[in-house]
């Protein structure tokens, strides 16, 4: 069994997979600050009602971005969380992927810009959507289709295995967060 996670959007969703069986529990949650609590949660109904038990994975896996910076660590901490203290492999896959492996994909970036990505090319950034049908989300974009940890099952094929502590999230832009203009230490005083 394979127990995913998908938390680079707004819904958090969890599922647990059998690769021969397919789908054998999905969970989503709308939580677009919260999706580790949505994820723990999700967790215990996928226990009590399908009684699966994340000690029996075989596997974690996680969406590996692009998305929420702070959403993307959510579910790759989780994956790498588990793997470790079960001493099973973690895999990854984008979000583009877990929308549609094989379309036009467009996703949010930042300051009204899309990430897209056409099958077996680069994303690149952009602030106009293409005139060609497409999924994802973000403005202007209907209906909107979230990343899916379901959607791990047909990716199957494609998941690479590592262990848990190399696992780690993928960007295609750096994170927009600020260095502070003085060292921590020093803001603090002397006697601090």
């Amino acid at each position: 069994m394979i127990i995913a996670f998908s938390t680079s959007s707004a819904q958090a969703s969890v599922a647990a997979i059998h690769r021969e069986s397919g789908l054998l529990w999905q969970g989503r949650e709308h939580a677009p600050q919260g999706a580790s609590g949505a994820c723990l949660r999700l967790l215990e109904v996928m226990g009590q009602d399908a009684g699966l038990r994340i000690e029996d994975a075989e596997l974690f896996a996680a969406d590996i971005g692009p998305g929420s910076f702070t959403g993307v660590r959510v579910g790759v901490t989780l994956a790498k969380t588990f793997g470790y203290l079960y001493g099973k492999p973690v895999a990854g896959a984008s979000s583009f992927d877990l929308i549609s492996a094989d379309g036009v994909v467009a996703l949010p970036s930042k300051k009204n810009e899309f990430f897209v990505r056409r099958p077996g090319l680069t994303p690149y950034r952009t602030a106009e959507l293409p005139f060609e049908p497409l999924v994802g989300f973000g403005p202007g974009i209907e209906p909107q289709t979230f990343p899916d940890a379901a959607g791990f099952f047909e990716l199957l094929d494609r998941l690479v295995a590592v262990d848990a502590m190399s696992f780690v999230p993928e960007y295609l832009i750096e994170p927009s967060i600020s260095i502070p203009k003085k060292p921590y230490a020093s803001s603090l005083g002397a006697g601090g």
